[in-house]
């Protein structure tokens, strides 16, 4: 075959794998570029993605195919390329995504690597089969029509290819960063972690903090090692605490961010299950969580929260310093009378039998639990109450968690859609209740709850159901919401999710 042929083969299998591929990239991704989550969610049964691609293979393999029997070689090369340009178009213009892919350097290297070898092995399997007798080049087209079924492949061959760089670059970031952290000796390292409440307890206690100290905090939802590198870049010298969010998916995660950050303060917000699909039990899910508390510098203390059964077991397991936070007469930081109203939280709390009153401009009471494991950290480290009443007005919804948007029209839309727990949903779907006015849920319910979906979602749907009017169910975990919402004589709308 000629060079110009193969030179346009190599071109178009590239170009047409970088429109294929770029929905399973985003996928890839959100699965923190583990080939053993990604090729599960492609391949399970009944996934619209992985039937879209085998159809646009078999509609290769066929016109391509037919078209080889009859026409020379530089018009075949010409079949392809239209074929390849109408189909890969129409693919990425159909599939639409909700999350995009962030063009990171890893992304970017795994893509790369992954376009060669899709034009590789297009070069290798036409050179083979002009190779062989005459009136078996067919055959080529028939391989080249399985380009977009194999695009998932592609993309895991091009990780494991990575894999030994990605490592040594992961390595040698988190040295630097622990570096840097230890370089420091008088910063006060606080780690924050549970099933729901991280990221707004961390922004909470920054902003509390602050009156006091130069404080650094993991920027959004950054809760894992690469989160906690990116925001340790430079030396910390000029910091006097540094807050890091600490997510666990799987078992050692968080005793792998313990041994990076070394944290002096740990803070537990509640066990719920979430994350059991990759973490095993709700058991598992404490385990996980106490890998925080086990990792403690001997000198430190722990905060945790009443809210869930486990974490106030994890309380009474725990042998460091600690402080409980929450209703019962026992806390450190006792929260009492907590009301909702329309603008916000009103609520006192006691300290030391010491009794104050404040409004926070929350949805949610346990919105109020956030500040209170706040105040019990920061008095711990020598801020007076006082103070931290000035700056408890002042706080703001965290973007995508039970954040109030009011429309031009004046519809109030509470957007709370982040990720969604079950002690949060009741905590909002209660606040929602002193508003007026026809309610509408929109929801995809709780997700990464393996074996336990259908039993929680359908608890989901019983407590939406008593303070909307209507209930939107999108995704798969819409069926199992209805189930719940229909007891309640609820209006119930399934919505087919686009992505």
């Amino acid at each position: 075959m000629r060079i110009e042929s193969l030179i346009a083969v190599f071109a178009l299998s590239v170009f047409s794998f970088s429109f294929f591929s770029f929905k399973l990239f985003a996928i890839f991704q959100q699965c923190s570029y583990r080939i053993s989550e990604f090729l599960p969610v492609v391949f399970k049964r009944k996934n619209s993605e992985i039937v879209r691609l085998s159809t646009y293979s078999l509609v290769f393999c066929i016109v391509l195919t037919a078209f080889s029997i009859i026409l020379k070689e530089t018009i075949q090369v010409s079949v392809y390329a239209t074929m390849s340009i109408c189909l890969s178009g129409s693919y990425y213009f159909k599939s639409k995504i909700i999350k995009q892919a962030k063009f990171t350097k890893r992304y970017i290297r795994i893509y790369f690597v992954a376009c060669l070898i899709c034009g590789f092995y297009s070069l290798a399997v036409v050179n083979f089969t002009w190779c062989l007798a005459k009136n078996t080049q067919y055959l080529a087209c028939v391989f080249l029509g399985l380009l977009p079924t194999l695009t998932p492949l592609f993309i895991s061959l091009s990780t494991l290819i990575n894999l030994p760089y990605d490592k040594v670059r992961y390595e040698i970031s988190k040295q630097r960063c622990r570096k840097r952290l230890r370089h420091n000796k008088k910063l006060i390292k606080i780690g924050i972690t549970g099933s729901f409440g991280k990221t707004s307890v961390k922004e909470i206690l920054y902003k509390m903090l602050s009156v006091k100290y130069n404080v650094l905090a993991t920027p959004m939802s950054y809760n894992t090692p690469l989160g906690i590198c990116k925001t340790v870049k430079k030396d910390v010298g000029s910091f006097d605490v540094f807050i890091a969010e600490m997510g666990a998916r799987y078992k050692n995660d968080i005793k792998e961010l313990c041994k990076l950050v070394e944290p002096s303060v740990g803070i537990i917000t509640g066990i719920a299950e979430q994350h059991t699909a990759t973490l095993g039990d709700i058991q598992d899910v404490k385990m996980a969580k106490n890998q925080l508390i086990e990792g403690l510098l001997p000198n430190g203390f722990a905060v945790f929260s009443t809210q869930t059964p486990l974490s106030l077991e994890m309380y009474e397991e725990a042998t460091c310093k600690k402080f409980l936070v929450g209703e019962d007469a026992n806390c450190f930081v006792r929260l009492i009378n907590a009301q909702q109203t329309e603008s916000g939280i009103e609520f006192e709390f006691e300290v030391g039998r010491k009794r104050y009153k404040t409004f926070a401009p929350l949805l949610g009471e346990h919105n109020a639990i956030n500040v209170c494991l706040a105040i019990a950290v920061c008095v711990n480290l020598g801020i007076e109450v006082e103070k931290l009443l000035a700056v408890i007005p002042t706080l703001t919804p965290i973007k995508h968690r039970a954040q109030i948007i009011t429309t031009p029209r004046g519809v109030k839309v509470i957007d709370d859609g982040y990720n969604a727990n079950l002690k949060g949903i009741l905590s909002t779907a209660k606040s929602i209740e002193v508003f007026s006015g026809y309610k509408i849920a929109v929801t995809s319910g709780i997700v990464e709850l393996g074996k336990n979906s259908q039993k929680i979602n359908t608890e989901v749907g019983k407590i939406l159901a008593k303070s909307f009017d209507l209930i939107i169910g999108v995704g798969a975990n819409a069926r199992h919401i209805q189930r719940g919402a229909i007891s309640n004589d609820v209006e119930f709308l399934a919505v087919k999710r686009t992505e």
